[in-house]
C-alpha cells in the first residue's frame, strides 16, 4: 500500500511540475510575441535626460537610432568611439542612447564619450527598466534599433554592431 501512495504522489508531483513548465513556457512565449509586436512602431515613452529632466521618445518624421547599452560594457564603448567617427553619417537621425543606469554613471560616460557635444541629434537618457523590457524586450547590450522616418522598425541588432551596417538602414 505505501509503494502505491509514493507513486502516485511521485506521479502526480512530476505531471504537475511538467504542466507547470508549460504554462510558464506560454507565457514567455507570449510576452516575446507582445513585445515583438510593440517593438514594431517606435512607442512614445517618457525617459530622463542627464540633467533630469523629462525627455519623451516620439517619432519627429525622420529616422531614429536606439542605442541600449551599459556605460560598463566595452563593446558599448567601442561603438561610441566608432560613432563619433562617423557621426556625419548620423546628421539626418535622432540618437537615443539609452540605458538602466543611474544618471550619474550616465554623466560620467558622456563626460568621458562626449557624445551629445559631438551629435547635436544624440540624446544619453535613462530608461525604467520596466520599459526597456515591457516596450522593446531589452535583454543585451548593446542592442540597436533602427526605426525609418515613419517610426516603423528597419532593423535590429543584438550585439556589438558596426556602423556601416547601421548607415546602410538609414539610408532606405
Amino acid at each position: 500500500m505505501n509503494k502505491k501512495i509514493i507513486s502516485a504522489a511521485l506521479l502526480t508531483s512530476v505531471v504537475g511540475i511538467v504542466v507547470w513548465l508549460l504554462v510558464q513556457s506560454y507565457q514567455t512565449l507570449q510576452h516575446k510575441k507582445e513585445i515583438e509586436t510593440k517593438m514594431q512602431q517606435l512607442p512614445t515613452i517618457s525617459l530622463r535626460g542627464l540633467d533630469s529632466t523629462a525627455v519623451t521618445l516620439t517619432q519627429k518624421h525622420q529616422p531614429t537610432v536606439l542605442f541600449y547599452f551599459d556605460p560598463h560594457c566595452e563593446h558599448c564603448q567601442h561603438e561610441a568611439t566608432e560613432l563619433k567617427k562617423q557621426s556625419q553619417a548620423f546628421k539626418n537621425a535622432q540618437l537615443l542612447w539609452l540605458s538602466t543606469e543611474r544618471l550619474w554613471v550616465l554623466r560620467s560616460f558622456e563626460k568621458e564619450y562626449a557624445l551629445q557635444k559631438t551629435i547635436p541629434s544624440l540624446t544619453i537618457a535613462q530608461i525604467s527598466p520596466q520599459d526597456a523590457d515591457k516596450q522593446f524586450g531589452f535583454r543585451t547590450v548593446p542592442t540597436v534599433l533602427i526605426y525609418n522616418a515613419d517610426g516603423n522598425l528597419a532593423k535590429k541588432y543584438v550585439g556589438e554592431t558596426k556602423m556601416e551596417a547601421i548607415i546602410k538602414y538609414l539610408n532606405r
